[in-house]
């Protein structure tokens, strides 16, 4: 268990569906709908959806250049090119990658361009090796940050993206596997494809393809209501006195049958979730991140400083305690590296669901996810890291 002293925070910079059958077992499918455990929270249908950022926050962030770089520290470029000796690719590729005269020495790092033509004859476990590595370096934030197909098929995600199947199809061949997940990294590679400027610009867009669900908590004459009221008003009747009619009138009213989460949600979460940054936040010193949404969770108010990942890691300290699971609605799910620090947050909802926004890129939208995948996305699954709970010792930050 992780000391609670120790701990530092590091930011790592309704559609309508039809109701899910309890007893229906749909063929499955890696986008199918499910249902949760039930548990102290009742029972919850979830169906995935995939979220792009908006065009008005698109355009206002660069394109990066088509040009593949990789960046590594001068002190590790031997053991690089022995790892890079070490793959299928042919010596000419080798060669031309570090050539003397093409490789860019600056700041204590050595930048190398390979070739369209490298990055296409990497075979997978090539590609996973080189980007592993590539990601533990600064600054490769393509390698550090991929993009994850956490339903494990590239062609779920692209499904009505209208991306030119030669796009797709490229992003199908480059993937790889980082862990157990399917990830892509060669976003320079798949813009330098583009025909023209504007499809540079909309392929920009797609490659913000985010998957998330929509979450509906089933209530109705068989729901044990005071059970599940006690579970989202956190035990402590937090805005139970909202709840409580909004639950029992729903339980009784033939037709109805379920709750969208966002109802059980408090309010800033709740004017969040499925959306963006946008220009209220362009005034502040950075974007919000994990430890900003994680600890503004129960705030009526955002508390900017959270930004500020000193004054985040004294509010954990001051105001949180330890906990094991089961977890409740509203702990705190802190990702904690071997050194004790904290390099990603997210809230516990119900089950496997989690309330998360994975950095502090505007192009990164609050959403929820299942904890199994933020697992995977943070390395957990290959045993880099471990989770611990956290619950506020008074249940909340500030009054709402």
């Amino acid at each position: 268990m992780a000391n609670a002293a120790a701990v530092a925070v590091v930011c790592i910079s309704s559609l309508f569906v039809g109701p899910l059958a309890a007893q229906e077992q749909p063929t499955t499918t890696p986008d199918s709908p499910f249902i949760t455990k039930v548990g102290p929270w009742g029972r919850i249908q979830c169906y995935y959806f995939y979220l792009e950022a908006p065009e008005e926050i698109v355009s206002r962030t660069p394109t990066p250049d088509t040009q593949t770089r990789w960046r590594i520290p001068e002190s590790e470029l031997s053991n690089f090119q022995n790892l890079v000796s070490e793959t299928e690719l042919s010596n000419e590729l080798v060669s031309a990658l570090f050539n003397p005269r093409e490789v860019i020495h600056r700041n204590g790092k050595a930048n190398l361009f390979p070739a369209a033509a490298l990055i296409e004859s990497l075979n997978e476990r090539d590609r996973q090796r080189l980007y592993e590595k590539l990601a533990s370096y600064l600054n490769n934030e393509f390698y550090e940050y991929p993009i994850f197909f956490f339903g494990g098929d590239v062609d779920a995600w692209a499904k009505n993206s209208e991306l030119r199947p030669e796009l797709v199809s490229a992003i199908r061949r480059l993937a790889f596997h980082r862990g157990e997940t399917l990830a892509f990294s060669d976003i320079p590679y798949l813009l330098g494809m583009a025909q023209s400027d504007a499809e540079a610009h909309f392929i920009k867009k797609k490659l913000t393809r985010t998957r998330t669900l929509i979450a509906r908590l089933e209530v109705n004459p068989d729901s044990n209501v005071q059970e599940m009221l006690d579970y989202w008003s956190t035990g402590l009747n937090l805005r139970r006195k909202e709840l409580e009619p909004l639950f029992q009138a729903t339980s009784s009213i033939p037709g109805i049958g379920h709750l969208d989460i966002l109802h059980v949600l408090p309010a800033l979460p709740r004017k969040l979730l499925y959306t963006f940054p946008g220009d209220d936040f362009t005034t502040h010193i950075r974007f919000p991140d994990c430890h900003w949404s994680t600890l503004n969770f129960f705030n009526f108010t955002a508390q900017d400083y959270y930004l500020d990942s000193h004054l985040a890691s004294s509010a954990v300290l001051e105001n949180f305690q330890q906990i094991e699971p089961p977890y409740r609605f509203g702990d705190v799910l802190m990702f904690i590296n071997p050194l004790g620090n904290a390099y990603h947050s997210c809230i516990y909802i119900a089950d496997d669901l989690v309330y998360t926004k994975n950095g502090a890129n505007p192009l990164v939208p609050w959403v929820l996810l299942e904890l199994k995948d933020l697992q995977k996305m943070y390395n957990i699954d290959l045993g880099q890291g471990m989770i611990q709970g956290f619950r506020h010792k008074r249940g909340r930050l500030e009054s709402e």
